[in-house]
C-alpha cells in the first residue's frame, strides 16, 4: 500500500480543524440565540422554520465535512474529491472574507510599505493554498494513495 502523502495529510487535518471550529461556532451561536429565536417565534412562526432550516443546513455540513475525513482516512476515492471540493469551499469562504469590511481584530495597514507587504503576504499564502489542492488531487502519490495501489520498492 502507498503511504499516505504529506499534502493528503495537512489537507485531511486542515479540513478537520476547520470543521471543528465550524461545528464549534454552530454550537455556540445557537445556544446563544435559542432565546431570541424563540421570544420571535411566539409573534412570527415562520422564523422558526427558517431558523430550523438554517440549522439543519449547517448540520449537514459539518456531517459533510466529517464523512470527508472518514473517506480521506479509509483511502476512498471518492474522499479525494470530496477533500478537494472541502478545500475549494474553504478557499472560496476566504475569498469572501476578504471582500468584507475590516474588523477590529485586523491589523491596520498605515503606509504603502505596509500594504505592498500585506499584498506579498496575500499572494505568497494563496499561491501555497492552490499548490496544496493541486498535489492533495492530482499528484501522482496521491492518486496512489487514493487508489490504493501496492508500489514495489
Amino acid at each position: 500500500m502507498a503511504r499516505k502523502p504529506v499534502s493528503v495529510w495537512i489537507g485531511q487535518i486542515l479540513i478537520a480543524v476547520v470543521g471543528l471550529l465550524f461545528a464549534a461556532i454552530f454550537v455556540y451561536s445557537s445556544v446563544v440565540a435559542w432565546p431570541i429565536i424563540m421570544r420571535a417565534a411566539a409573534r412570527n412562526q415562520t422564523i422558526l422554520v427558517i431558523a430550523g432550516l438554517e440549522a439543519l443546513l449547517k448540520l449537514a455540513l459539518i456531517a459533510f465535512v466529517v464523512w470527508t475525513v472518514v473517506l480521506i482516512s479509509k483511502r476512498s476515492p471518492l474522499g479525494r474529491w470530496f477533500g478537494l471540493l472541502c478545500l475549494a469551499m474553504l478557499l472560496a469562504g476566504a475569498i469572501y472574507g476578504h471582500f468584507l469590511p475590516p474588523s477590529r481584530w485586523q491589523f491596520p495597514l498605515d503606509n504603502d510599505a505596509q500594504r505592498f507587504g500585506a499584498l506579498i503576504g496575500e499572494a505568497t499564502a494563496f499561491a501555497a493554498y492552490v499548490l496544496l489542492m493541486v498535489r492533495f488531487g492530482f499528484s501522482r502519490a496521491s492518486k496512489l494513495f487514493f487508489t490504493g495501489s501496492k508500489v514495489v520498492a
